[in-house]
């Protein structure tokens, strides 16, 4: 498994599709702080984005992305009356378009969904991502793989077919996929975690650390295992991910057995071990620290 493949894997990814609609200007909606990340594909048309007091213009063919579900605004025109989305979204989920046919100067399609993570633990990855993503038409035809996946899920929001919705969730997580390799691809030139991905050593590391977080690592046997010197390694890691090795080990192993504790029936002494660590004392010392609670607690809570 590469490495981006296996962060993704730890984040559990999910995504969906909320509305594909027609608007009518004039129109306008206020999107709250979410937990989810927003996206939003302008279709046909063109309108505003406005993220704090920065306004930008989408037009046909971009896809906005806010990776950290922050607050926004989206309108045809900078005076239309911005209704808060809340309160219009679960009525276009069910056909209910309140701008539909509302003015006559400017029509637009646009498609909205979601994509959710796993946010208990921390992620080094979305962590650094931007507040806000936004690849045009020219992202898509330079990057035909993405613009598969767009025209795809916009072909499939207007069947009817059956199967219609796992599907729509399905190409809506590859989408999120595919995004993530177009912003790697373009922001690889600085030392970041996207770069780090497309480093080889770098790459191999976070791969190992990942996947096989049992083993009873250390900086100096990482950096053995990907040809570097220890010194090297550790300063190379810290310049582009912005932590230790061993603190991202950390994080990794408490993923990993969170989601063994919550997906299995496995004793806590063998989740231990699974993750690496010599005594289930210590195990259960790292959990509390680590969530706050003990992995008997957390267990307890997770069956309720």
């Amino acid at each position: 498994m590469d490495s981006l493949s296996s962060i993704l894997k730890s984040v559990r990814l999910q995504g969906s599709v909320y509305f594909n609609a027609c608007f009518a200007s004039p129109w306008g909606l206020d999107l709250d702080q979410n937990q989810r990340a927003y996206f939003h594909l302008i279709i046909r048309g063109a309108c505003y984005l406005q993220l704090g007091d920065k306004k930008e213009q989408l037009q046909g063919g971009d896809i906005i992305i806010l990776p950290h579900g922050t607050a926004h605004q989206l309108f045809d025109d900078p005076s239309s009356v911005r209704v808060n989305a809340t309160g219009v979204v679960p009525g276009l989920i069910d056909g209910i378009n309140p701008f539909e046919g509302v003015g006559h100067s400017q029509d637009i399609d646009i498609l909205c969904g979601y994509f959710n993570f796993n946010n208990s633990t921390p992620s080094y990855f979305l962590n650094a991502l931007p507040d806000v993503i936004h690849l045009t038409q020219e992202h898509r035809t330079h990057f035909s793989f993405l613009d598969n996946a767009l025209s795809f899920i916009t072909q499939e929001t207007k069947m009817k077919n059956l199967g219609r919705e796992i599907l729509i969730d399905r190409v809506t997580e590859l989408l999120f996929v595919q995004i993530m390799r177009v912003y790697i691809n373009i922001n690889g030139n600085e030392e970041n975690i996207f770069s780090a991905l497309s480093d080889r050593t770098l790459s191999e590391a976070l791969q190992l650390m990942h996947t096989e977080s049992d083993k009873n690592w250390t900086v100096e046997s990482l950096a053995k295992a990907i040809g570097m010197s220890r010194s090297r390694f550790s300063e190379h890691f810290h310049n582009y991910i912005g932590e230790t090795p061993m603190r991202y080990l950390h994080t990794c192993r408490m993923e990993v057995a969170k989601q063994k504790i919550e997906e299995t029936e496995s004793t806590l002494n063998i989740i231990s071990e699974e993750v690496g660590y010599a005594s289930d004392s210590a195990f259960k010392k790292a959990f509390k620290k680590f969530f706050g609670n003990t992995p008997s607690t957390f267990r307890q809570k997770n069956d309720k």
